[in-house]
């Protein structure tokens, strides 16, 4: 069989658009972000289109290329859903972006370049290209949360971040030279077969003790969690909004994909340790965002709460427990994609030497919302009732498809610990609420809006209205998830 680029023509094309801009920053000596950010966008929604021509006839056909990198119907789902995250992020961000002095090809070259790597990992199936994609969705990642040099507050976030995650870096590295030591492979399925021989799995586990500490660090769960508050709060908010949302998507598909493929025969591990991990994220996000004055601050406890619930969906192993994780992830993105684009519609502003102002993310800036911009008010209510699980918004079903997964399953504590933290949580999301439409505006806060755009206005809007249809219509995206880890065999 001859070697094909067709497969990775999405990666390519990324790859195109970073050479691309990285060649225009170096012949133009212009600091003007408009051009790179017509390239970036135009390069996502084109990787998007090859990726469904492309891969189609892999949806009822996985395979593996040249046995490193996975095609089927759950990697063409998550990685359009990576490519449209950021898209969708760069879009409500661009008018805040241009308020702080971001406005620069490097600003989207490290969202290009991270983005990539999200798209190798997801596609990955081998632990080369996965530890490599992991490291090229990192590495921009910390230059990205600093990107505002004169602000203490951002500098102080990318360096904890930084070291934080290169320990978490050497942690999956050592678990994945352990995993090849102990099966003389580094290939999944190669590794899968010799775990299910029934061979000592001393190294094994030893190995997987370290990659999913590695994990539960990109997933911000307990007690790896120490960043994300500090990261949230220091970093511009549409970096914010990235690491929320698109890098999560290839941490949840690499962490089913070794739990459902090569480490499913040590599933009993994995199902200790996961439930460790999902207890703790689940208690510390809703007790810990409960005390949060700064709105990025609690979104940032908030996702913690939220990787403990998808925890509780991946550990169950089955396939509707994968399924019930997929769709998690994606009303989650889809919830904090609003709840951060209403934020950035608001958010920072700097004066002519890129000094900031006024960061705007506090919840006393949220008083009486309501009143000074009724749209806002809804979207942001939208995002809250749908992030705490409120009927009939998307995140109800979401957590509704988690824990009915656990209990099927037997996980009747887990369970209980989810609808409990579920109740705790609650009463922040609608603190936020409360503000926005039951106080009166603070008139030393008060301030007119930037504006964001009419395209901007007009996405968020319908990303807003799209939680509520598809949370009364729910079977629609769930439907989709289901059929997709059914048609792909291999996660």
């Amino acid at each position: 069989m001859t070697f094909s680029l067709i497969p990775f023509l999405p990666e390519l094309t990324l790859l195109a658009a970073l050479v691309l801009i990285l060649l225009a920053t170096t012949v133009s000596p212009s600091r003007d972000g408009t051009v790179a950010y017509g390239v970036t966008q135009l390069a996502l929604w084109v990787a998007v289109a090859l990726l469904w021509l492309t891969q189609a006839r892999y949806i009822v056909n996985p395979r593996i290329v040249e046995g490193v990198v996975l095609r089927n119907s759950s990697t063409l789902l998550m990685q359009s859903a990576a490519l449209i995250g950021l898209s969708l992020a760069l879009l409500y961000g661009r008018a805040s972006l241009i308020r702080q002095k971001l406005w620069q090809p490097e600003t989207f070259l490290l969202f290009l370049c991270s983005t990539l790597g999200v798209v190798v990992v997801i596609g990955a199936y081998h632990f080369v290209p996965l530890y490599l994609g992991l490291e090229l969705m990192a590495l921009p990642l910390y230059a990205m949360v600093a990107l505002r040099k004169d602000d203490a507050m951002s500098v102080e976030a990318g360096l904890k971040y930084f070291f934080l995650g290169a320990l978490a870096s050497g942690f999956m590295l050592y678990g994945i030279s352990l995993i090849y030591g102990a099966t003389g492979s580094l290939g999944l399925a190669a590794v899968g077969s010799l775990a299910m021989s029934g061979a000592s799995h001393g190294l094994l586990l030893l190995g997987l003790f370290f990659l999913v500490s590695g994990l539960a660090f990109k997933l911000s769960a307990v007690p790896f969690h120490m960043w994300a508050p500090d990261v949230y709060r220091g970093a511009p908010t549409v970096v914010a909004l990235f690491i929320s949302t698109v890098p999560k998507l290839a941490a949840v598909v690499l962490l089913l994909r070794l739990m459902s493929g090569p480490l499913s025969p040590l599933l009993v591990y994995w199902q200790g340790m996961l439930a460790f991990l999902a207890v703790l994220s689940m208690i510390v996000g809703a007790v810990a965002a409960i005390a949060q004055t700064n709105l990025k601050r609690m979104l940032a406890y908030s996702t913690i709460g939220h990787m403990g619930y998808l925890l509780l969906g991946a550990l169950v192993g089955t396939q509707d427990g994968f399924g019930a994780a997929v769709f998690y992830i994606l009303t989650y993105v889809l919830s904090n994609l609003v709840a951060f684009g209403v934020l950035l519609s608001m958010n920072e502003t700097s004066d002519e030497s890129g000094a900031t102002l006024s960061r705007g993310s506090d919840l006393e800036d949220f008083r009486g919302l309501y009143k000074r911009s009724p749209i806002r008010a809804a979207l942001m209510t939208l995002a809250m009732l749908s992030l705490a699980g409120v009927p009939p918004l998307l995140g109800f079903y979401g957590k509704f498809a988690v824990i009915a997964a656990a209990l099927m399953n037997g996980f009747i504590w887990l369970s209980v610990v989810a609808i409990l933290t579920s109740v705790i949580a609650a009463y922040y999301y609608l603190r936020v609420i409360r503000l926005m439409f039951f106080s009166s505006p603070d008139e030393e806060r008060a301030s007119e809006f930037p504006c964001i755009g009419v395209v901007a206005r007009v996405v968020l809007v319908l990303n807003g209205v799209a939680l509520l249809v598809l949370g009364l219509f729910p079977s629609a995206l769930l439907d989709l998830t289901v059929q997709a880890l059914a048609w792909a065999r291999v996660l």
